[in-house]
């Protein structure tokens, strides 16, 4: 299977737009400012799932998600759920490296009121908009996707990195500030017609999340929304990822 390269792109639709004035994760800002890549993510024709997609250069030109003007309502940032999500992860200083500051979501899965209010506000959310697949992004995308996927009946489909997945895989691999990444999932786990929501932990740059909906057009699934617990403002993922909106608690 062919791999593609793609850019980077995104537009999010938060629910507090308080929480953090630093990096997080993996990526320092000092040390790897907003990267100069194209405003926009490369779009792919759909395909079927063991066929490489011709190249194009037709890109999105995306809009901002507003709950406000969307079908899909959205809790408040006064809601007391926000409160509590909000307290409950931690941020640890100078981890993994000096200078970054890791938001840690393993003491939001230490409290079961915080983890049970995060998933109930993804599951409210997505309930009845006939959202047929949940992808969850490597890691953590894999502890908020499955309990959100069973709440509202939808499969849910792991999306790895290389060769973690057994039998045949579709790729895609995109860009970073620092080299080249890949994600994959299993040919047929998602099919054409599919309507699709992305869970992962965090947005950064956007590149994962990117990938991701470029992954899933590929194969002719509709890309509904992503969602993430934490947006990191300061990296602008939400400057790259698309016309397809991402939803954020915490920010």
């Amino acid at each position: 299977m062919n791999t593609h390269k793609i850019l980077f792109n995104s537009n999010v639709d938060i629910l507090n737009p308080q929480r953090f004035s630093h990096s997080g994760n993996f990526v320092n800002p000092l040390k790897y400012p907003t990267p100069p890549f194209p405003p926009t993510c490369q779009k792919y024709q759909p395909i079927s799932a063991s066929t490489p997609p011709a190249a194009t250069t037709t890109r999105h030109h995306f809009h901002t998600y507003s709950s406000s003007s969307s079908h899909m309502a959205a809790p408040t940032s006064d809601d007391d759920r926000i409160s509590r999500i909000t307290s409950a992860i931690r941020v640890i200083p100078d981890f993994p490296k000096p200078g970054i500051l890791f938001q840690d979501i393993t003491t939001l899965l230490l409290d079961p009121v915080a983890f049970k209010d995060t998933i109930d506000l993804f599951v409210e959310r997505y309930k009845d908009k006939d959202v047929s697949v949940v992808a969850g992004v490597e890691a953590r995308g894999f502890i908020f996707g499955p309990p959100i996927a069973l709440a509202i009946g939808a499969k849910f489909v792991p999306m790895r990195k290389p060769n973690k997945l057994p039998g045949p895989v579709i790729s895609e691999e995109y860009s970073l500030e620092y080299g080249k990444d890949k994600i994959e999932m299993h040919v047929g786990a998602v099919e054409a017609g599919d309507r699709a929501l992305v869970i992962d932990d965090l947005i950064a740059t956007g590149g994962t999340l990117c990938a991701a909906i470029n992954l899933l057009e590929r194969v002719g699934a509709h890309v509904v929304e992503c969602a993430c617990v934490i947006e990191l403002p300061e990296l602008k993922g939400r400057d790259r990822l698309g016309d397809k909106p991402l939803f954020v608690l915490v920010s």
